[in-house]
């Protein structure tokens, strides 16, 4: 009779264990296992359960020991590795090693849906979608209510850049789990790479209801907020997040950036200093902050070593290209050809290209590639290099063999700007323009030795909704216009009819439109455009950087922009540009007033002695 009883009693403890496991009470669970393996330490099923619990209380290398313990007593019973695999990967385990366990659990029975998951997990780190997609479908299939399958499923198609399906399968899981805040942090992730703001704003006010003092989910709304600029706001949620999760690198970084674009930069640099402590040893997302720290509080000995950690920012939207030629770091190059590549927009490459009179001083051999429209820039101002189109594959792989080194127009600055002093000392300009076709641009104008000619740009062709907060309309800048007798040259590209027809209708007498001139794809027009102003007024576009590498005066306005200004009020690459921070909690609009106010200071004592001179006349 005792000898039946015993066993009895064991089970019955095991199931009321697994009840409370499943109704989330984990430690009280773990007491009852702990109990039954003090009684009956080789019972495969109390040790492998006891080292569930151990996995879901955080605790996944002491799960790892009793799941291994477990499959030693007994090897044959698939969800011993299933679960194994499962803390293998809460550990950090690659892809291969987890397929390998699943193998194992799949060989002993071919339906352990946990088993199944993670293989799909696993194929989709190694972006074998297809397969992964099979897998998902079939759990999907067999329980239409698998919440974790839909979790899983959206991932993969996140993964596959197919953001706008995954959303679906993210909402799903949220309706079938609404309790559990990971459904609605990946559902937020999603929303954000879709630049869904608006959505995820109503989502989140749900989510933080639910949530109150979840750090991951104020730390995703704080991730909202930023990208839609809402600097302010993303610090106080960053902070809050911290707050919560205090050794958590990636809530600093993100409270870092935010109080960067919200201009603390001394307090940025702090908490990014603290970041790059908690972090791992390669955090290129770290690294690429900190280095945007560093610039903004203007030291660049620190802050452009940093500044390539951006091609590993897995969150980065710049260019990497693949070369078969080492990377140029500042080795003699007297008798070598080094390339000059852009991994970012045009504007930075204008801007880092201020520097090539130097480079192509000490190399035997310059080529510079870029867009078709800025190599035809590049070759007229630097005719001593040879500029051209990109050559490069589809999977951005060198096809031209042509040099022995290559480098990116941003990192040029590592070697040729270390110091604030090295811009003073650099030459102004460093561009060139066509002069008579500027010359026959300023003939078509009238007064123009009597009146200023001011060129001006009011946005951008991205309108992202976390961009266009620092854009005007063509309503919003016609107060520029009005301000003063003057003659306004439109240097906006891409405009559309109804925007040029608001203009001229209201301003008849003062605005000028060259239709014949291509600002988009002609930069050589617009650079000989932009030479014929006195003054140029821009958002934070190319169309300022032109004016800036011209020497034309102008103001520029737009969003903290580190590497631009460097620590600085205004540009150290540009020495004739101001640039002015629109306010962070009103609109764009309101800020205009003060563009007007600086404007009319710097044309007080107007002559048009400077953009003569300029043009040769």
């Amino acid at each position: 009779m005792a000898t039946q009883t015993a066993p009895n009693t064991l089970r019955d403890r095991l199931l009321k264990g697994i009840a409370l496991q499943q109704a989330g009470e984990f430690e009280k669970a773990q007491r009852i296992y702990k109990q039954a393996v003090k009684k009956a330490p080789n019972n495969a099923d109390a040790v492998h359960l006891l080292g569930v619990t151990y996995r879901q209380l955080g605790y996944p290398k002491r799960a790892l020991e009793y799941i291994q313990k477990a499959i030693e007593i007994d090897p044959n019973q698939a969800p011993f590795y299933a679960n194994l695999a499962r803390t293998m990967m809460d550990l950090g385990a690659d892809a291969d090693s987890l397929l390998a366990v699943c193998e194992k659990s799949l060989s002993i029975n071919p339906k352990e849906r946990e088993a199944r998951n993670i293989t799909g997990i696993a194929l989709t780190d190694k972006k074998q979608f297809e397969e992964a997609e099979y897998i998902f479908q079939s759990l999907l299939v067999e329980d239409p209510d698998n919440e974790d399958a839909y979790r899983n499923f959206g991932n993969l198609l996140l993964a596959a850049d197919r953001a706008h399906h995954a959303i679906n399968f993210f909402i799903k899981a949220v309706m079938l789990e609404p309790d559990n805040p990971k459904n609605y942090i990946l559902r937020a992730r999603c929303r954000l790479k879709l630049q869904q703001y608006e959505p995820s704003q109503y989502e989140f006010t749900e989510a933080l209801e639910r949530f109150p003092d979840h750090a991951d989910i104020t730390h995703e709304a704080a991730r909202l907020l930023f990208s839609m600029n809402e600097a302010s706001m993303a610090v106080d949620y960053s902070k809050q997040a911290c707050e919560l999760d205090p050794y958590d690198h990636h809530k600093s970084v993100t409270l870092g950036v935010s109080l960067l674009m919200n201009r603390q930069s001394e307090e940025s640099l702090k908490v990014l200093i603290a970041a790059r402590k908690k972090a791992p040893q390669h955090a290129p997302t770290v690294d690429w902050n900190l280095s945007l720290a560093y610039l903004a509080n203007g030291n660049l000995k620190k802050g452009w070593p940093l500044h390539t950690a951006r091609f590993d920012d897995p969150a980065g939207t710049v260019m990497k290209r693949k070369f078969d030629v080492p990377l140029w770091n500042g080795e003699d190059i007297s008798d070598k050809t080094i390339m000059v590549w852009g991994d970012q927009g045009l504007g930075d490459s204008l801007k880092s290209g201020t520097i090539l009179p130097e480079l192509i001083k000490l190399a035997g051999r310059v080529i510079l590639e870029s867009s078709e429209k800025g190599a035809k820039f590049l070759q007229f101002s630097f005719p001593e290099a040879l500029a051209r189109p990109v050559q490069m594959t589809e999977d951005k792989e060198q096809t031209a063999h042509d040099y022995d080194y290559h480098i990116s127009f941003a990192d040029l600055a590592n070697y040729f700007r270390p110091t604030l002093q090295s811009f003073k000392d650099a030459k102004c300009p460093a561009y060139r323009f066509e002069k008579e076709r500027a010359v026959s641009y300023l003939k078509r104008l009238e007064s123009v030795d009597q009146k200023p000619v001011i060129g001006f740009s009011w946005r951008s062709r991205n309108l992202a909704a976390n961009r266009a907060r620092f854009y005007l309309s063509v309503p919003e800048i016609s107060p520029v216009l009005e301000t003063r007798d003057a003659i306004f040259v439109n240097l906006q590209y891409g405009t559309v009819d109804k925007e040029i027809q608001y203009l001229q209708k209201r301003f008849p007498d003062k605005f000028r439109f060259f239709e014949d001139v291509d600002l988009f794809d002609d930069l050589l027009g617009a650079a000989a455009l932009t030479a014929c102003c006195d003054f140029v007024v821009s958002a934070n576009t190319s169309v300022a950087d032109i004016a800036g590498i011209l020497d034309v005066p102008a103001i520029r306005f737009g969003q903290e922009e580190p590497p631009l200004l460097l620590g600085q009020k205004n540009p150290p690459w540009y020495p004739s540009m101001t640039y002015m921070h629109p306010f962070t909690d009103k609109a764009c609009a309101d800020f205009v007033p003060e563009i007007i106010k600086e404007m009319d200071r710097q044309l007080e004592d107007w002559t048009p002695e400077r953009r003569n001179k300029r043009l040769g006349i």
